[in-house]
Formats: C-alpha cells, structure tokens, sequence
C-alpha cells in the first residue's frame, strides 16, 4: 500500500487492487469565497486516475464539485463513496451538484476491503465519518479520521472494525489544527490584539491535545498530520494572523512517528520507503506573499447579491427562519441571539430571537442587552447582504461560520455551545 499526500485532505491510497482518492479540494473561494490555499498547487502534477473518490463530509474544503467535475473530464466519471448518515446532506448536496453518490459502510474489491464509519454524536448536525482501507494481500491498514471531533462512540466503532481485520494499523492520517471561525472572530481585532494572540496559541494546543489523545487511541507505525490547510482572503485577510493554524511541521516536535510530506510526497508501508519528506515549516515570506495576493478577490456575497438594504423584509424573513430553527432546536435553556445587519462597517438594524419560543423583535440601534437584562446571548454582526443570502438558502450557516464570515460577540463570553450553533444550521426562510 502507497499512501501519497496531495494537499490538505487530499491523499491518494494505493492498495494492491485500487487507487482511492479522498477529499480533493483545489478550488480556491471556498466556504463562500474566504478560503484560499497555501501552498498553491497543480493537482494534476501528483493525482494518478482514481477508481473510487471518498468524500468524507459536506464541508468544502473537502467536498469540491467543481474539482470533481474537472477530474471526470481528465480521467472520465468514478464512484464516489459517502457516508451512509441518517441527515445525509451530502447525499442531498450532491444531487444538487448533478453528482451521483453511493452511501457505503463496507465495500470489498477483491483484496482490499473499504469501510467508512460515520461520526455519530447524536445531533441532527451531525455530518463527518472516518475511512478504513485494508488490504489483504499486504496486510496494510490506513485509518483516516478527516476533521472527526473526538468521540468515545466512534472510536468504540472504529476499533470494532479494527479488531475484526486482525492487523495492526500503518497509517493514521488524523487533524491537528482547528480551522474554525475561533478565536478570529469572538475577539475585538483592533483592541483586544493580546487577548487574540492568547486565545490563537491556546487553540493550538487544544488541537494538539486532540491529536495526541487519538494516537493513544490508535497506535499506528506511521501518523500523517493533515487537513486544515487554508488561508482567508478578501476583506477577512487581515484576521489570517489571529486563526491559531499550526503548520503540521510543529507536530514533530512532540510526535517522532508523524510523517509530514511535501505535496506530492508519498510513503510505500510494504518497504517503508518515504519520498519528498519537509524539513521544515513554510517561510512566513512565502505566506505573507500569497496572503497579499488573495486580499484583493472578493467574497461571493459582494458580487452575487445587489439588493439594497431597504428592499428586503428582513423582519419577515428572520422571523420564518426562527419558527423553522425552532422546529429542530437542541437548546434546552434560555438563549437570545441578536441579530446585527451591517453595511461598510455601519449597524443596518437589530433584531432579537429568543430560541426557547422562536419569538422575534426588531429593536432600536441603540439597543443596549446588559441593560434589558437579556440575560445569555450571541450577537451576529454580519453583512446584511450575507444575511439576506443565509436567511433564503443561498449560503448557509455552518459554511459562514467555517468561513469566517461574522463577528460573534457572546454574554458571557465563554458561552460558547454546540447546541447553540446547531441552531443557527436550520435558520432559514425556505
């Protein structure tokens, strides 16, 4: 078995049957035009024709209709391999996207024996899985995490399948950076630039811990540290320096089996051969320079939607879209989001929803929550132009929350909660 890396997620599996090929993202503008890649890569330079793709979950730096699209073109149309989930919005996605897609859990082609175990956590938001390959003549085993949140239920899952392959695992190709929305997007960037700094390296080692605690878990002869490779650009490139991304050259400082590879690189588990090893993290030139570059595009929002502000019923809409969350709510406590339109740095409106019982009120822009007594809250400031896009399905929340896309000051800070952004992934008119 050859395992190749091509860039983020995207590594090409080689077993003695097949060739898979997994979450390729080479589109840049992803995630509603704010991500970019860094390095910038011709994909083509390294992926061999695939005989499956795997697409672990709906996120779009792992699911790219457009790079599929392209690699059907050079390469004609391939099975592509998901998730069998119970809310399989990828399934959904996909047939949007004119792309046919086969739910799997096992699949056996000759030697090698495909297993992709969903991440069940419970919630209806529920949308990643992990991928097993083996093969039979070699004896060679890869367990792919993705960006799979460490859960006790799954690894129980995965160790099952493990165990029943009676082999000892190679290859652990697992996350050790977080690419959310935090802290770049909780923390004044203009006066709180310390508290920022602060927050970024103890992101970092929260998802180092992460990765350490999955390695106890799965020993591996060889640990490849991946995905999460992205920089923002347009008007959020000045946030890059606040993401807390680590480099995956960092993780040998405290791992001696993780294995980080140049694009392109590769490792043979039968002769343990490596090729095209780094030997060291990207220059801060090089990034700075490719940050200045993507500065200048712009966000889909800002070409695709020309609606004045006084056009739209944003009372209307917002006050459906509540009803709708409420119906698929996992909030079991009192909790009000504000709502905060803007336009060039200006307060548009604001309007409150209280998700125990989906009311919604506009209030002056004055509106003071401390002094009303608001009690738990999350106020969104975003572009109403964004907003008008989420609130009627052109965009959705969970890629404006990946992305960057809005300012989230919560009371009490620390309030952060799954349950709450859950809510925010059903708050739609449609």
């Amino acid at each position: 078995m050859e395992v190749k890396y091509i860039y983020s997620a995207c590594i090409q599996v080689k077993t003695s049957d097949l060739t898979i090929l997994t979450d390729p993202w080479f589109t840049d503008g992803a995630y509603d035009g704010s991500w970019y890649q860094f390095p910038k890569i011709d994909p083509f330079k390294y992926i061999d024709e695939p005989d499956y793709i795997y697409i672990s979950h709906i996120h779009p730096d792992h699911y790219d209709a457009i790079f599929l699209n392209k690699l059907f073109e050079r390469f004609g149309k391939k099975p592509i391999l998901i998730p069998d989930l119970k809310n399989n919005y990828l399934l959904f996605k996909g047939k949007f996207d004119g792309l046919e897609m086969t739910p799997t859990r096992e699949l056996n082609i000759k030697k090698t024996s495909i297993y992709i175990e969903e991440n069940d956590t419970g919630s209806v938001s529920d949308i990643d899985s992990a991928l097993v390959i083996h093969d039979h003549l070699t004896q060679k085993t890869l367990l792919n995490l993705n960006d799979c949140i460490f859960n006790q239920k799954h690894i129980n899952q995965l160790n099952k399948i493990l165990s029943n392959l009676d082999t000892s695992l190679d290859l652990l190709a697992l996350g050790y950076t977080g690419a959310g929305p935090f802290p770049q997007t909780y923390y004044d960037h203009k006066n709180n630039v310390q508290e920022l700094e602060d927050k970024a390296s103890q992101k970092k080692e929260e998802f180092f811990m992460r990765y350490r605690n999955y390695i106890k878990h799965f020993p591996a002869t060889y640990n490849l540290p991946f995905a999460g490779e992205y920089i923002l650009g347009g008007c959020l490139s000045h946030l890059n320096n606040f993401r807390g991304v680590s480099d995956a050259f960092e993780v040998k400082d405290f791992d001696s089996k993780a294995l980080v590879l140049k694009n392109g690189g590769s490792v043979n588990l039968e002769s343990n051969c490596i090729n095209n090893e780094r030997t060291a993290m990207y220059s801060n030139e090089e990034m700075e320079k490719r940050i200045n570059y993507v500065a200048e595009k712009k966000l889909d929002y800002e070409t695709e939607i020309g609606l004045p502000f006084n056009k739209i019923n944003f009372l209307r809409l917002i006050k459906k879209s509540a009803m709708n969350a409420l119906k698929k709510s996992e909030i079991d406590f009192g909790y009000h989001f504000i709502l905060t339109p803007t336009y060039q740095n200006k307060i548009m409106g604001k309007f409150i929803i209280n998700c125990e019982n989906g009311d919604v009120k506009q209030v002056p822009l004055n509106f003071s929550p401390e002094e009303s007594g608001l009690g738990v809250y999350s106020e969104i400031l975003i572009d109403y132009r964004y907003l008008y896009g989420l609130l009627t399905t052109v965009y959705h929340w969970n890629n404006a929350e990946v992305g960057s896309h809005f300012m989230t000051y919560r009371h009490p800070v620390e309030n952060y909660n799954v349950e709450v952004q859950s809510f925010l992934n059903f708050f739609t008119a449609a």
